[in-house]
C-alpha cells in the first residue's frame, strides 16, 4: 500500500478552496488533507473540525513554514477579492475596489510567490496553482475591477512559477461556479 500524499490547500475556505478540500477528503487512501486559512471560524463552519488546518497569512511567508513541513504538493487557491463599493443606483454598473492591504499585486503576486519560495524552501515536488483565463490579455475586462489589474498579477505569479524550477500545473479557469 501506497502512502497518500501529503498535500498542503492555501486557500481553503474559499468558494474554490473548500470545495477541493472536500474532494482530497474523499480519498484518504491517495490523498492526506492539509488546509491553510486565515479564520478558524470559517474552518469551524465549513468543516467542523480544525484538525490538519493551519492558520497564518499568505503575506507572511513564516506561516506557512510549519503547514508545508513534509508537504510534497501544494494547491495554491489565493485571489485577491473585489467588494463593492456601496450600492448602484438602478440603471448603474457596480463599482468595486480592493481592501488597501489586500490588492492583486499584494495576493495574487507577492502571496504567491511567498508561497512557491517557501514550499521550494520546505521541499515541495509539485504545485498546482488556480489561476484565471485572460492573464496574457492586459485589455481584459477583470483588469478593471477596482483598478487591480488582477490578471496581469495572476500572470505575473504562474510566470514566477514557471520559473522557479518547480514541478507545476496551472490551471487557468474560467468563470468558477459552485
Amino acid at each position: 500500500m501506497t502512502t497518500p500524499l501529503q498535500v498542503l490547500v492555501t486557500g481553503a475556505t474559499g468558494r474554490t478552496g473548500s470545495l477541493v478540500c472536500q474532494k482530497l477528503q474523499q480519498h484518504p487512501q491517495q490523498f492526506t488533507l492539509r488546509g491553510f486559512a486565515r479564520s478558524s471560524e470559517k474552518v469551524q463552519q465549513l468543516f467542523g473540525a480544525k484538525d490538519n488546518f493551519f492558520f497564518g497569512d499568505i503575506r507572511d511567508p513564516k506561516t506557512l513554514i510549519k503547514a508545508l513541513e513534509g508537504c510534497s504538493t501544494l494547491v495554491i487557491l489565493t485571489s485577491a477579492i473585489p467588494q463593492m463599493k456601496g450600492i448602484p443606483q438602478p440603471g448603474q454598473r457596480p463599482e468595486f475596489t480592493f481592501p488597501n492591504d489586500e490588492i492583486p499585486q499584494v495576493i495574487d503576486y507577492q502571496g504567491q510567490v511567498n508561497q512557491i519560495d517557501t514550499a521550494k524552501a520546505s521541499g515541495v515536488n509539485h504545485i498546482v496553482l488556480v489561476g484565471s483565463m485572460g492573464g496574457t490579455n492586459e485589455n481584459h475586462p477583470l483588469n478593471s475591477i477596482g483598478n487591480g489589474n488582477i490578471l496581469i498579477w495572476k500572470r505575473k505569479a504562474e510566470q514566477y512559477l514557471i520559473d522557479s524550477g518547480i514541478d507545476y500545473t496551472i490551471i487557468r479557469a474560467g468563470g468558477l461556479l459552485d
